[in-house]
């Protein structure tokens, strides 16, 4: 049963492999060992492979692990994160639905992507979502490296799912107070809001340079957050790059309740074991293995994901005729009284369907006046200005961003340019309550590109979008 109550987490990131080893006891869960080493960038792939397969090889020897319970992630910028809100309607085939619509979503081309989704909220009419894509190739090449070492895994995640399971196993929301998890690993840093302990949003954006705390603070700003939720917040920090310093950057900006280090309460480890806060998100991962998760998300192709043992399955059987027998038996005795009654309700009903369909066709009518009306409002409060367009537009991308196109057709907008993460661009576009149906127009291509004396890698992208009509700024 050892091998029941362990875990192995393995966390690819840019230029680290994070390994975690997780043992389940006493109703607690121990920290048996980590290591975080740094590894060769992805251009010596050969090279960075022997690396990485040595790694793990000496890792799970010394502890002599099962490698049936390993939890892998990917690099966050290799994954598209997105809240999606969809008609109810599409709950049925929803996984059919995002992976036809996933051009609209990702950068990627129809049939290169691996989808996951959790339902995170379901109204009465509307689906919200979470959802993250990634491309093919990319969990394949990790699948193919796992091969050479003798791992199948469990499940493909990302370092900020992870921390947020971690986050929720150790209780760390509190009642109508917003939380944020931030996990700082250079060059990019990672902003996740929580509310009434649902993720509501997420940001990954390049890491600044100079005034880190303050431009941070200034990226919740033009988040979902609402009147003095800010100032009720707690900033949670984590990732290699997270530390005192930048805990003392971040309180000087004293535009929120508090930054600490995120709770680990409910981990046991060895005194020898310190900063824990920078694998905190590689110890979520490996958490997947040893406990129900709050987002139960897999990258892993659907194909590939093993099925639960239905060891209860005969048991079940004899429940279910037993209370088929049951359910025969009573509904026999009523069935013969109730019947007299229902033929007198549907001649009842007979007699009243004319008035009854002269009723709903009246209130047919009446919202279709309603709808007239409410879009002669709308063309009464005449359209969006175009200063107020390009400042909207200007505030939200970040500086880093270079537009060099920007088409403005009635309510259409088209802009291109180049980014350093062009699928990061979408969620900020789609928070303004000017646009709306933000998407990419063509895929997203790399080119180097001369910035002042220097040449850079950029990402080209075209974006089009509607104008909404005039909206409250935030």
């Amino acid at each position: 049963m050892m091998m029941f109550d362990s875990s192995l987490g393995i966390d690819f990131r840019q230029n680290h492999l994070i390994l975690t080893f997780l043992k389940k006891s006493l109703g607690k869960i121990n920290l048996v060992d980590y290591g975080i080493h740094p590894i060769l960038p992805e251009s010596q792939k050969e090279e960075r492979e022997a690396q990485v397969i040595s790694l793990v090889n000496s890792f799970i020897s010394k502890h002599q692990i099962y490698k049936e319970r390993t939890s892998v992630s990917l690099p966050r910028e290799k994954v598209v994160v997105r809240f999606i809100k969809l008609p109810v309607a599409t709950k049925e085939n929803l996984r059919k639905v995002l992976e036809y619509e996933s051009p609209k979503y990702a950068p990627f081309e129809k049939g290169e992507t691996y989808l996951d989704y959790q339902i995170l909220k379901e109204e009465k009419e509307w689906l919200h979502l979470f959802a993250v894509f990634v491309r093919k190739a990319d969990v394949d090449a990790c699948l193919s490296l796992l091969k050479k070492i003798g791992i199948q895994p469990l499940s493909i995640q990302m370092p900020s799912t992870g921390a947020f399971n971690l986050f929720s196993y150790n209780e760390g929301a509190k009642e109508g107070e917003p939380s944020i998890l931030l996990d700082v690993a250079d060059p990019f840093y990672e902003m996740n809001l929580i509310e009434q302990r649902n993720l509501t949003e997420s940001f990954h954006l390049p890491l600044p340079s100079e005034e880190r705390g303050a431009r941070m603070i200034n990226t919740l700003k033009r988040s979902g957050l609402k009147g003095d939720s800010l100032s009720k917040s707690t900033l949670f920090v984590y990732g290699l790059g997270a530390n005192e310093g930048m805990l003392a950057s971040l309180r000087e900006a004293n535009q929120i309740k508090g930054v600490s280090y995120p709770p680990l309460n409910r981990i046991e480890a060895g005194k020898e074991l310190s900063k824990l806060y920078q694998i905190y998100g590689a110890l979520g991962v490996a958490l997947k293995g040893l406990t129900k998760t709050r987002l139960d998300l897999n990258l892993l192709p659907f194909e590939m994901r093993r099925k639960v043992r239905q060891i209860g399955k005969p048991l079940l059987i004899i429940l279910t005729s037993l209370a088929l027998a049951l359910s025969l038996a009573w509904g026999t005795g009523i069935f013969i009284r109730y019947r007299k009654e229902i033929k007198v309700i549907n001649t009842e009903m007979k007699k009243r369907k004319p008035v009854v369909e002269a009723i709903e066709k009246v209130q047919r009518q009446k919202e279709e006046l309603r709808k007239e009306i409410s879009e002669l409002e709308k063309i009464k409060s005449g359209e969006v200005g175009k200063i107020e367009m390009l400042r909207e537009i200007t505030q939200l991308l970040p500086s880093t961003v270079w537009i060099w196109n920007l088409k403005y057709m009635g309510k259409e907008i088209e802009i291109s340019g180049f980014a350093d993460s062009a699928s990061d661009l979408i969620p900020l576009l789609d928070k303004s309550p000017l646009f709306e149906k933000v998407e990419f127009s063509t895929p997203v291509t790399k080119e180097r590109v001369m910035i002042g004396s220097d040449i850079k890698e950029k990402e080209r992208f075209k974006i089009k979008m509607r104008l909404e009509g005039r909206g409250e700024q935030s």
